[in-house]
């Protein structure tokens, strides 16, 4: 099963991201995850919030 890592970055809507990502890919696992390995390890990686890439780079 493929994987999704969603970078939990302290910042951003993470449970609209999820459910976008299992809405549009039901067969796909998603992770919400802020662990260097698992983000390594997923298939495909969302940054949520990238229009807020200041506030992203602060923390």
């Amino acid at each position: 099963m493929k994987t999704v890592a969603i970078i939990d970055y302290g910042m951003g809507n993470l449970h609209s991201a999820r459910k976008a990502v299992e809405h549009v890919a039901p067969d796909v696992r998603v992770l919400v995850t802020d662990n260097a390995d698992q983000i390594r390890e997923a298939d495909r990686v969302v940054l949520p919030g990238v229009g807020a890439i200041r506030d992203c780079m602060a923390e």
